[in-house]
């Protein structure tokens, strides 16, 4: 099953895939229709220098606020985070069940969705709690690890030109080192499901150990998910960009046509070719006679 294979398999086996994640994903496309983009769009008319000081200047301000949290924010904070994981690890226990049995023939038709709450609820809920804390963490070491290239960059390119060899090195250094950070928490905490669809013990381990298998692959067929998406976000920024310079009838029709509803079409299949492809190279790994799997 290679590439637009991803989405069509499992759709055609189960339809209700396409409707429990086609809502998900609509939802998701009309946040960044009426809160997102606007927000994009004003960010880049703003003049606060060149993008480097933007940049700091944002990341002063998160984290500058993170010490300002208090004890009783945290706690809500909490609670949200759990509330959030629980009532997504319904849907989702559900749902990637349903897309499992897609991908391992299994004869069951009905019920695997219930079935799937029934047993993996617990599971994919507290997965979801750990993704959500560590994303958080991971982002803080992100903004921590970028802040030496972009102060020496900044510095480099307004005040000191003397500097720029040393900025064109630290920043080659800085994105090798995110680059591979990213991809592997993305890769590792992706095949984490699969596993816990699966298996009821040491799921994180054999989620990685089916992922290690064909990593350099996975890597790059991420790699080409993240640029589809990045151009495509790109060219929708642009049009959003092009038809709110003016306010007619026609551009708000087509705003509405191009950046929700072929946003979400889009969103739609990417969502669930990416997750397709996820359980795909689990279930081959785990499913490969022994001799080979070990």
């Amino acid at each position: 099953m290679k590439g637009f294979g991803y989405f069509i398999k499992p759709v055609r086996k189960k339809p209700l895939l396409l409707v429990i994640l086609g809502v998900i994903t609509f939802l998701y496309c009309y946040m960044e229709y009426t809160f997102l983009m606007p927000i994009v769009f004003g960010i880049s008319t703003l003049k606060t220098g060149n993008a480097f000081d933007s940049i700091m200047h944002l990341i002063q301000l998160v984290l500058s606020y993170i010490p300002s949290i208090s004890p009783t924010v945290f706690v809500y904070l909490i609670i949200s985070v759990v509330a959030f994981s629980m009532v997504a690890g319904l849907l989702m226990s559900g749902t990637l069940n349903i897309l499992n049995s897609t991908l391992v023939e299994s004869d069951k038709q009905k019920g695997t969705f219930a079935e799937g709450i029934r047993k993996h609820y617990l599971k994919i809920s507290r997965i979801t709690f750990l993704t959500i804390v560590y994303s958080v963490l991971f982002t803080i070491f992100i903004i921590v690890v970028s802040i030496p290239s972009i102060v020496i960059t900044s510095a480099s390119i307004t005040e000191k030109p003397e500097l720029l060899t040393v900025a064109y090195i630290l920043d080659f250094i800085t994105v090798g080192v995110l680059f591979f950070s990213i991809m592997f928490f993305k890769i590792y905490i992706s095949f984490w499901y699969p596993a816990a669809i699966n298996y009821n013990k040491k799921l994180f381990a054999m989620g990685k150990r089916a992922a290690d298998h064909s990593f350099w692959g996975v890597l790059f067929r991420f790699l080409g998910f993240d640029l589809l998406v990045f151009v495509f976000q790109m060219g929708l920024f642009y049009m959003n960009n092009v038809l709110t310079r003016n306010n007619s009838i026609v551009s708000e029709f087509f705003g509405v046509v191009i950046l929700l509803i072929v946003n979400w079409i889009f969103k739609t299949i990417i969502l669930i070719s990416i997750i397709s492809f996820v359980f795909s190279k689990f279930l081959a790994y785990w499913n490969r006679p022994k001799s080979t799997a070990n």
